[in-house]
C-alpha cells in the first residue's frame, strides 16, 4: 500500500513568503535607522569635539595674557576682549546674532600661535561643524565695574544632519572665562 503524501498547498507558501518579506524588510528598516542614528551621534561628536577644542584655545589665551601680557597670543586675547560688544547674547538659532554680527570669530592654532579669524557665515559645513565652518564664537563681557571681570563666550555648532532623520542640527554652548586684563 502507498502512502498519500500531502504536501504544501500554494496558498501556505504564500503566506508564509509574505511573512518573511515583513520580517526582513522590518529588520532592514530596523538597522536603516540605526546607520542614521549612529551618522547623527557621529556628527555631534565630532561637532562636541570642536567646540571643546575651541574652549580650549580660548583658556590657553586667558592663561598666556596672565603669564606674559606682550606675548602674541596675549595680544589675541586683548584683540578679542576689545572688539567684543556687551550686549545680551540670543542662545537660539544658527545664525549670528545680529548685535554680534562682524565680531563673532573662531580661533585657529598654527605653530604655537593661535589667531582670531572673523566668522564668515557663508562657509557652510559638510556634514558636522568646524571651526569657521558652522562653529563661531560670541563674546560677551561684563559691564564696567564689575569684579572681578569675566567674559561670556557663547559657543555656536549649526550643520545640516545626514539622511532623513538628520535635518538642522544645532548645539550651544556657554563658557565664562575671567578676565586678567580688566
Amino acid at each position: 500500500m502507498v502512502a498519500k503524501q500531502r504536501g504544501d498547498t500554494l496558498v501556505e507558501v504564500l503566506m508564509s513568503l509574505m511573512v518573511l518579506s515583513i520580517v526582513i524588510v522590518g529588520a532592514v528598516t530596523l538597522m536603516a535607522r540605526g546607520m542614521q542614528s549612529a551618522q547623527i551621534a557621529l556628527e555631534h561628536s565630532e561637532t562636541r569635539q570642536a567646540v571643546n577644542s575651541q574652549i580650549e584655545l580660548l583658556k590657553y589665551l586667558r592663561d598666556q595674557y596672565s603669564v606674559n601680557n606682550t606675548s602674541a597670543n596675549a595680544a589675541t586675547w586683548a584683540s578679542i576682549i576689545s572688539t567684543s560688544n556687551a550686549n545680551s547674547t540670543d542662545y537660539t538659532g544658527c545664525s549670528v546674532t545680529a548685535s554680534k554680527s562682524g565680531t563673532a570669530f573662531y580661533l585657529d592654532r598654527s605653530s604655537g600661535t593661535v589667531q582670531r579669524t572673523i566668522f564668515d557665515s557663508s562657509q557652510k559645513p559638510p556634514t558636522f561643524a568646524t571651526a569657521g565652518k558652522g562653529l563661531w564664537i560670541e563674546a560677551d563681557p561684563s559691564n564696567a565695574g564689575i569684579s572681578p571681570a569675566y567674559v561670556d563666550f557663547v559657543l555656536r555648532a549649526c550643520w545640516m544632519g545626514s539622511g532623513s532623520l538628520g535635518g538642522q542640527q544645532q548645539t550651544v554652548t556657554a563658557v565664562r572665562l575671567y578676565d586678567p586684563s580688566r
